[in-house]
């Protein structure tokens, strides 16, 4: 594909990560550095799109400050006027499974057309697809314009639209398409593709449903039947252990990053973050030497998950109806429900005890 650029775009702030996502670690590796590696064998040039080029200085790859800065057509309009090609492959750093076969497939529809996109089951992918100079007078038009919505030109070019049923032969549901822009899709596709080196779930539910009291139970249970348990509470809002009047308070008070209480019995830290840490350095940091991890709240996290459910406080679930996660393994509930996961009794700690150690513990 000799006239084919690989670029990849770069410039996102990442406000909703909270976090550089070109150079979170996926499987070991960078993301930005996956979709390089994918792009490389395939295309004769690669160039990167975005800002703050010293990021990107180990891949020895060029990096073009966006021409119109601000969005994802103005970064795409960039990789277009600096190719040097006449079309141009383009991708967004953020993605972790980028397939050769997919690129391939895409690239080899495109003479004739000045975009060749595919449709997914989310609708159109803008940001995985092929793009051809004849787009620039259209895009600079947009860009001049303030519409940044990418595909409103497409109706302007020549457009090819790529179905569903002519890449299934390829396409991984759940995979391909799938990009990450907060820590929560981050967590849900890292945990798919890693695994949990610490065996964790979490047990979630509408506030007043009483799962901190199912929680406290299923604890005992563990710990009767011999397993170490860790939990981590999840607070969005601000919380202190150490207060006014107390050596500790003191201490922090005084500017104390972080600060270590020890005693013969048990330790306890107090640690100062600018944003909450990731729920996978919180398990890898803290919890080595013990059997599970269970955690209260994280509902949107990419653990496995138990709901709560107490009909006096809600007819639906958070986890089914409006959203289907599918990360959820279990309901806890005070009423029979007929849904695809098992139904235990909310009143029965005992056999949800028993659910845990049998999927997670044997």
């Amino acid at each position: 594909m000799a006239d084919v650029t690989g670029v990849i775009l770069v410039g996102g702030k990442s406000r909703r990560m909270g976090r550089d996502k070109a150079l979170l670690s996926f499987g070991g590796t960078p993301l930005v550095e996956r979709v390089i590696d994918t792009f490389r064998p395939l295309f004769p040039r690669t160039i990167l799109v975005g800002d703050r080029s010293e990021r990107f200085a180990p891949y020895g790859l060029p990096v073009y400050p966006d021409i119109h800065p601000g969005s994802a057509l103005g970064g795409l309009h960039t990789g277009l006027a600096r190719a040097g090609t006449p079309y141009i492959f383009v991708s967004a750093c953020d993605v972790p499974w980028p397939d050769p076969r997919v690129i391939e497939r895409l690239c080899s529809l495109r003479e004739g057309y000045d975009v060749v996109v595919p449709c997914t089951d989310d609708g159109l992918d803008p940001l995985f697809a092929v793009y051809g100079t004849g787009c620039l007078p259209a895009m600079e038009r947009m860009l001049r314009e303030g519409d940044y919505r990418i595909y409103d030109f497409y109706p302007e070019v020549r457009t090819r639209h790529v179905e569903p049923a002519e890449l299934a032969d390829l396409v991984t549901p759940g995979r391909t398409f799938v990009n990450v822009n907060t820590p929560e899709e981050f967590e849900t596709v890292r945990y798919r593709e890693e695994g949990m080196a610490i065996k964790a779930l979490s047990f979630v539910a509408k506030s007043g449903t009483g799962k901190t009291t199912l929680l406290e139970k299923v604890i005992t249970e563990l710990k009767g039947r011999g397993y170490r348990v860790g939990v981590i509470k999840h607070d969005a809002h601000r919380f202190d252990i150490d207060h006014p009047g107390k050596d500790s308070h003191r201490l922090t008070a005084a500017g104390a990053d972080t600060m270590l209480i020890a005693s013969p019995e048990k330790l306890a830290m107090v640690k100062k973050h600018a944003e909450s840490p990731p729920l996978e350095d919180l398990l890898a940091t803290y919890f080595g030497d013990v059997d599970i991890v269970l955690t209260e709240g994280f509902k949107k996290s990419g653990l496995p998950k138990i709901e709560v459910h107490r009909k006096e406080r809600s007819a639906t679930l958070l986890c089914r109806g409006e959203e289907h996660d599918p990360t959820l393994v279990a309901v806890a509930s005070d009423e029979a429900l007929e849904l695809d996961v098992p139904v235990l009794d909310l009143n029965d700690p005992a056999q949800v005890a028993g659910f845990v150690e049998e999927r997670f513990l044997r």
